[in-house]
């Protein structure tokens, strides 16, 4: 077995612990939430809700395309932006970072 394979294997039990729901199009993901920082900005009339996480999924998991910045991806039943995509030719995973809808 490879590395990318074994790297794939232990992401999928982790998935299997404590993977959370997202919705990307069409496609049901399990992805891991790897950081969180729910911060406010100054908007017109006051401060505004600013969320910024990102998240972890296998490659495997989409058909054909990737998620691409400015598409938008529901985790948990809340929207969200995709604000950078990146990911290692070699690795199975792929890191999404995600703000909110507004920006």
């Amino acid at each position: 077995m490879g590395l990318a394979a074994e790297i794939l294997a232990d992401f999928q039990s982790l998935l299997t612990e404590h993977g959370v729901k997202a919705k990307w199009k069409s496609i049901d993901l399990l992805v891991l939430i790897s950081r969180v920082r729910n911060e406010q900005q100054i908007d017109m009339g006051g401060f505004v809700e600013a969320p910024d996480l990102s998240l972890r999924v296998a490659k495997v998991s989409f058909r054909s395309a990737t998620p691409k910045f400015g598409e938008r991806i529901e985790v948990d039943g809340t929207a969200y932006r995709i604000s950078k995509v990146s990911a290692h030719t070699r690795s199975p995973i792929l890191n999404l970072s995600l703000t909110t809808t507004d920006e």
